[in-house]
């Protein structure tokens, strides 16, 4: 690391507290002069830092700029091995992920964030409204699994790692739609998208890119999504977004740890928003209407079309609210 990025780790690591010019030299055996010229080359770059006399240098707690060492101080040493990389900008993170996996320099657990994305993806081939000041991460989840029913829910437990984190920070509590979305109300908040490396030979997936999109502050939505996007936070957030990306990763990698558990899976039913709901689906091409009875424990939507019930592993769904709009 430069010193820059060395004394930007020191202020993270203490955020809201004084360190001393002396201290910051000391620490890192250089000059005042040049702790002094790293601290200003940061505050050009929008760093919150205040300079008060007898005291010394404070990152203020509300600074929100995404970096490596922002994101470190908040994951703390339980990940101090992990891989983190976090880019101004970026086509998207998961696609950063597919390179690095391409080339063979994509480890387990690897973190890749972005301040903003120029071409983000939902899913089925979908745009992802993407501009700064979201939250757009990446985890990679390298290990080789057999049974697809234990792959089928690794996009259940990352809503349930985001459902779960955004309470925890904010007091929100997010309902999820199956498969892959978090809502606020009627409002879409998150997207997640994963990804997999698949061996054909074998069968075997061996690599999950894990991909999570979330409206953080309140953005100026395009006419298509307006009404349909909602942000965590309209005014001054109360929390920052690297201490967001930090608990949705260790929750993250807590339930992927042994995807044999599905007890996770009650609390993605717990928080569903489409269990005893009408909801529209496709199949084969054909619009279905039916009412959504369960989520099984492999992910699986169990739905009641008069007489038949079906199980859906895949695809999107619409439903009915009880003022007879379509979600």
């Amino acid at each position: 690391m430069s010193l820059k990025q060395h004394i930007l780790q020191l202020l993270e690591n203490n955020r809201g507290q004084a360190l001393s010019g002396q201290q910051l030299a000391d620490k890192l055996s250089v000059s005042r002069a040049s702790v002094w010229k790293a601290v200003k080359a940061l505050q050009s770059e929008g760093y919150r830092i205040v300079a008060t006399t007898n005291k010394g240098y404070i990152l203020l707690a509300s600074n929100d700029i995404l970096s490596e060492q922002s994101l470190r101080a908040c994951l703390g040493s339980k990940y101090a091995d992990i891989d983190v990389i976090a880019l101004k900008t970026s086509p998207s993170t998961n696609a950063v992920a597919m390179t690095r996996l391409m080339s063979g320099q994509l480890r387990h657990g690897a973190l890749i964030v972005a301040d903003e994305q120029t071409n983000g993806r939902g899913r089925m081939g979908k745009t992802f409204f993407s501009p700064k000041k979201g939250i757009y991460m990446s985890v990679s989840l390298c290990k080789s699994i057999e049974n697809m029913q234990d792959v089928m829910v690794i996009t259940p437990a990352s809503a349930v790692a985001v459902r779960r984190s955004i309470a925890k920070l904010t007091g929100i509590n997010a309902k999820i739609k199956w498969v892959n979305d978090v809502y606020i109300g009627k409002k879409k908040v998150c997207g997640i998208l994963t990804q997999a490396d698949i061996d054909f030979e074998s069968g075997k997936a061996g690599t999950f890119i894990v991909g999570i999109g979330i409206n953080f502050v309140e953005q100026e939505f395009p006419d298509d999504i307006k009404d349909k996007a909602c942000a965590l936070f309209s005014g001054e957030p109360t929390i920052t977004r690297s201490q967001l990306i930090a608990e949705i990763y260790d929750n993250l990698m807590t339930l992927t740890e042994d995807l044999t558990d599905r007890s996770f899976m009650q609390e993605y039913k717990d928080h569903s928003m489409v269990i005893g709901k009408e909801v529209n689906y496709v199949i084969n091409c054909e619009d279905k209407t039916g009412r959504v009875l369960d989520i099984d424990d492999n992910g699986g939507l169990v739905i009641q079309e008069g007489d038949i019930t079906r199980r859906l592993t895949c695809g999107e769904i619409s439903i009915r609210s009880k003022e007879n709009e379509w979600i």
